[in-house]
């Protein structure tokens, strides 16, 4: 089976690098979260997926404060 590197990205204000790793991690856990793109690299280049594509945006979900 195949091996792949998977990543997301996301940009975060946070007070501390701490901080801002608790708040993306708030954020992707978030099951109202819209943060469903993912980037997929392959041997043949790199693949975007959207894995909730009909969901249109944010939902009032925030990051922890603390």
């Amino acid at each position: 089976m195949p091996e792949y590197s998977v990543t997301w990205t996301l940009d975060v204000e946070a007070g501390t690098p701490r901080l801002a790793a608790l708040a993306a991690l708030a954020i992707q856990r978030d099951p109202a979260s819209w943060a469903t793109v993912f980037t997929v690299h392959t041997d043949n280049g790199d693949v975007v997926l959207d894995l909730h594509p009909d969901q249109t945006g944010p939902r009032g979900s925030r990051p922890p404060t603390a």
